[in-house]
């Protein structure tokens, strides 16, 4: 059956925690790397989907191709993990030090690989531009992907968020919680299913829905809010850091390990012996362990 029941897919989830628990710290950075470098590669592919159609929506319905990769491949995304690990840690699966180690070299790895893909696309988009101006075909595309991009930078830093000091930072706070909100149902959608097709139906609309709302994913931003500055956008790093990623990662946190975590923790995580009968029924303690995902 390719359906997974709720309290399998608990289950599930708390078995996924608490092996990432336990990766080598390369390969957290390998797979981190990976995981920040086809989410910016992502974001380009959107923005210029975006522009060319005249229809962000087109770009966002597009951008989950970078995360379905990462659900298949089995890589690692910070996001994602603030909503396993905390429920292995709670299931006795793993510790709450283990969950920092892993939080923090998968951040790192991020962006990294976030930082790799600004560089080359910063030099991508901004290359043959003179080129194409001396011919006088207007802008190239690659010219309004770049723009955008600054402008983005300068208004999710500065515009939205300093502007308006500690409203700002808590509003950071609270786009951080809803973008995780809906990245992790998207992990935990993909985890219903036990076949390709199906991961990839389960997972492709929430992710589309937080990038249509214009929600604030730590792992897109460390990509944007690099790629910012690279290209001129004058915004200084520390801003960047202090306005965007500090307050978007904590709440990234909540979203992801209150909202999915703790909710399904809480409500499907149930003990076999809870439901057994009294009397000795060895057919339907089988079918019951089934359906809860007994181990």
């Amino acid at each position: 059956m390719d359906y997974v029941l709720p309290n399998e897919l608990v289950d599930g989830m708390i078995l996924a925690g608490g092996k990432k628990a336990t990766v080598s710290i390369k390969n957290l950075l390998i797979r981190g790397f990976y995981s920040g470098a086809i989410l910016g590669l992502a974001v380009i592919l959107a923005l210029t989907v975006g522009i060319l159609t005249k229809l962000p929506f087109v770009g966002s319905l597009l951008f989950p191709f970078g995360f379905a990769s990462i659900v298949l491949f089995g890589m690692e995304l910070v996001t994602g993990n603030f909503a396993l690990l905390p429920m292995a840690t709670w299931a006795g699966k793993c510790s709450w030090k283990a969950t920092f180690r892993n939080w923090t070299w998968v951040w790192i790895g991020n962006f990294i690989g976030t930082l790799v893909v600004a560089i080359i696309m910063a030099i991508s988009l901004t290359s043959g531009s003179m080129d194409a101006a001396a011919e006088n075909v207007g802008p190239p595309i690659w010219d309004l992907v770049a723009q955008k991009i600054v402008a983005l930078n300068q208004i999710n830093v500065v515009k939205k968020y300093e502007a308006l000091g500690s409203m700002g930072f808590f509003l950071a706070f609270l786009r951080g919680v809803v973008a995780n909100w809906l990245v992790c149902l998207g992990v935990t959608m993909a985890l219903v299913s036990k076949s390709v097709p199906g991961k990839l139906l389960a997972c492709w609309l929430p992710i589309t829905a937080f990038q249509t709302m214009g929600m604030e994913h730590i792992v897109v931003n460390q990509f944007l809010h690099t790629a910012g500055p690279i290209l001129g956008s004058g915004v200084p790093f520390y801003k960047v850091i202090f306005w965007n990623f500090l307050p978007v990662t904590l709440g990234n946190v909540v979203g992801g390990m209150v909202f999915i975590g703790m909710l399904f923790y809480s409500t499907h995580r149930t003990k076999i012996s809870d439901v057994l009968p009294t009397e000795h029924d060895e057919k339907l303690e089988r079918e019951l362990a089934a359906e809860l995902g007994a181990r």
